[in-house]
This record gives C-alpha cells, sequence and structure tokens, in this order.
C-alpha cells in the first residue's frame, strides 16, 4: 500500500530524530545498543521503499551484533536483509538470508521469529514458482504460528495455502483452508482480511459449480469492499457474484451486480472489461431482463 503524504512526511521526521539519537549512541552506547539503532533505521527505510540505505543499516548491524554475539539481533538483521533482497527480486539471496535467521531463531527458541522466517522462505519459493515448497514453508510456519497463538498469521497462511491449491486447481482442500480461515477471521475486527477470504472462499465454491453456496460469502465481500472504498476488489467481487447469480438462473440479480460493476470497470480504465459486461446486459435487455 502506498503511503499518503501525510505518512511519509511522518517516516521521515521519525528517520531524522532516530538518525541523531544513532550519532549520540555510537559514542555511548555497546555495539547490541548500536546495532538495535541501525535496525530501526533499516526498518524506516524500508517503509520509505528506500530498500538499498535499508540493506546498509542492516548489514553494519549484523556485523555488531557478530562482535556482541548477539543471536537475536543476528536474527533479526539477517532477516531483514533477505527482506531487503526480495524487495530486488533477489529471491534466492534473500531465501539464504532468511534461513540462516530461522536457524538462529531456533537456537534461542524465538518460535513467533522462526515461523515468520519460513513463511517468508515460502513466499520467496512462491515467486520462484515453486508452489510444492512454498507450501510445505507455508505449513511450517502455520504450525509455529498455532503454537504461539498468533491468530492473524495462522488465518493468513491458512489463505495462501489455499490460494496454492486454487491455483493448481485442487478446490475443495482450497475451500478447507479457507472456511478454516473464516472461522478465525470473523471472530476478529480487521475488515479487509475477511474481505479476502470470503472472496476466495465464494470463488472457490463457484469453480466447483456451488453457485448458490458461492453468493453469501460474494456478497459479504462485495458489502465489505464497499465499505472499505477499494474498488479494484470491489469490481472482483461484484463480477463473481454476478456470475454466480447467473448460472443460479437469478437474472435480476445478475444485472443489478453487472450494472454496479460496470462504473467501476469504467473508473479504472478496464475497457476489454467494461465492453463485456455492456454486452451481457445488452443480451439481458433484449431478453427482457
Amino acid at each position: 500500500m502506498s503511503l499518503t503524504d501525510t505518512e511519509r512526511a511522518h517516516i521521515q521526521e521519525t528517520l531524522q530524530k532516530q538518525r541523531d539519537a544513532l550519532a549520540t549512541l555510537r559514542f555511548t552506547g555497546s555495539p547490541e545498543q548500536v546495532g538495535q539503532g541501525l535496525l530501526q533505521l533499516a526498518e524506516l527505510h524500508g517503509l520509505l521503499e528506500d530498500h538499498a540505505a535499508s540493506r546498509k543499516h542492516y548489514e553494519e548491524a549484523l556485523s555488531l551484533f557478530k562482535t556482541a554475539r548477539h543471536k537475536t539481533g543476528q536474527a533479526q538483521a539477517l532477516y531483514g536483509l533477505g527482506v531487503a533482497r526480495a524487495q530486488f527480486e533477489d529471491h534466492k539471496g534473500s531465501i539464504e538470508w532468511i534461513a540462516q535467521a530461522a536457524a538462529l531463531y531456533n537456537e534461542v527458541k524465538d518460535k513467533e521469529g522462526e515461523a515468520l522466517c519460513r513463511a517468508c522462505i515460502g513466499e520467496s519459493l512462491r515467486a520462484l514458482g515453486h508452489t510444492d515448497g512454498a507450501e510445505e514453508k507455508y505449513q511450517e510456519a502455520l504450525i509455529l504460528f498455532r503454537q504461539t497463538r498468533n491468530t492473524d498469521r495462522v488465518a493468513a497462511l491458512l489463505m495462501d495455502i489455499g490460494d496454492i491449491r486454487m491455483e493448481a486447481g485442487d478446490y475443495k482442500r482450497a475451500r478447507e483452508r479457507f472456511l478454516e480461515a473464516l472461522t478465525i477471521l470473523e471472530k476478529g475486527e480487521e475488515p479487509e482480511p475477511l474481505a479476502l477470504c470470503q472472496l476466495l472462499l465464494g470463488e472457490a465454491e463457484g469453480l466447483m459449480g456451488n453457485h448458490e453456496a458461492a453468493r453469501p460469502h460474494l456478497l459479504e465481500a462485495v458489502e465489505l469492499y464497499a465499505q472499505l472504498h477499494d474498488h479494484v476488489f470491489e469490481a472482483r467481487a461484484r463480477w463473481d457474484l454476478g456470475l454466480a447469480c447467473y448460472h443460479s438462473k437469478d437474472f435480476p440479480a445478475a444485472r443489478v451486480q453487472l450494472e454496479a460493476v460496470l462504473p467501476l470497470y469504467e473508473e479504472q480504465g478496464r475497457t476489454e472489461e467494461a465492453a463485456k459486461v455492456r454486452n451481457v446486459l445488452a443480451h439481458f435487455t433484449a431478453s427482457g431482463v
């Protein structure tokens, strides 16, 4: 998600304060304290998408943490370096750094840190097209996040695993994962992941031919994305819901969704999709719907 001008200005102000604090810390602090200051600086650069500067600070922090023999700090720096490499599409390099971080987190018995590393390795493997390896890493991370009771991460990983299975055409097993994630997300307060889960679950049902079962999930996704003012995903959900209504032979309901999705496509400059919707609406009009 891109930053607003206000958010960017706030981060830049915080960045300058951190630079000033670090300048003093270099004279008064221990290698471990300076390393922690560098980590904070690197993270702020990362938020501004200045990944080259971020990587530079992570590298210096790693050197200091090695001097201090501070394993947790080394793991944090290695993880940061891996994330920075992934931003440059160097996923193989990213995996190497983050695997080292995971091993260190395992040594210090930090399950949360280790789980995060395994999940990130899964993301890089997926980016490289190794979906089987990615799912394996996601499953490893899932076990650890369940142990730490991090329900937000558990739900996110369940959706990632379900998405991989959708890509493989295994819609039934994908649906199982989405349903499991839904039971967690419905207890939470974050509308965005809930909206995505409802959308994915509705799409899985639709691809299995269960169009009536898909409709309530897609309708919920439409309503949530409309509240979030996310017109890209709202359009996707409305199109899917329109198709589900069409296949259920509820043509008036299908027309409602298609009429609603048309201005969204036009707003986004998606001329081909808009033309397709106009053709369907013209067919409905000709058929008296």
